[in-house]
């Protein structure tokens, strides 16, 4: 049976309409590594709303472009329980960290809480649940729909969606 080791939660800043998941050594200058821009060309905000590259991960968001999302981040020993619901979107990825330790981090450069997986230079498989709020009215908003004053944290939107990301490594023995 899965064990939850450790849960952080918080709020972060979406900008843009997306935030990363960020190692705390920043981008993997592997040869294997996307650069941000590349990472961020293969998502959307649908199907493919969460990718990974060594140390780094990008999370888009289906609820507006700038505004403010709960964030929880957890690290379990095995693969974690999917939190199950009818405006959950789900996706797995793996995620490598040179550091094991890695936080939210928005455009703006707001930083969360720091996540210590406790074991650098390891892989892990991260589920990201997107839970978007069903009376949500932001998904109706594009970029047009934002003025550049909306860009400060005064006044931003909040509880629109909320995200989960379950952290467990990836030769974890499944239950």
């Amino acid at each position: 049976m899965p064990h939850l080791i450790e849960r952080i939660a918080d709020t972060v800043r979406i900008a843009f309409g997306s935030f990363s998941l960020l190692d705390v050594d920043g981008p993997s200058r592997s040869p294997d590594a996307l650069d941000p821009e590349k990472l961020y060309s293969l998502t959307d905000e649908n199907a493919i709303w969460f990718v990974a590259t060594p140390n780094m991960a990008i999370v888009r968001s289906r609820a507006g472009y700038h505004h403010t999302a709960r964030i929880t981040l957890e690290l379990w020993d095995a693969e974690a329980p999917a939190e199950d619901g009818p405006e959950a979107e789900m996706r797995t990825v793996e995620f490598s960290s040179s550091s094991g330790r890695l936080r939210s981090v928005s455009h703006h450069g707001d930083v969360g809480p720091l996540l210590d997986l406790r074991v650098p230079g390891a892989s892990w498989l991260v589920r990201g649940h997107r839970i978007v709020k069903p009376d949500s009215f932001a998904g109706d908003l594009d970029a047009e729909d934002i003025e550049d004053e909306d860009e400060d944290a005064e006044g931003a939107l909040e509880g629109l969606e909320e995200f989960l990301f379950q952290f467990w490594p990836v030769n974890a023995c499944q239950p």
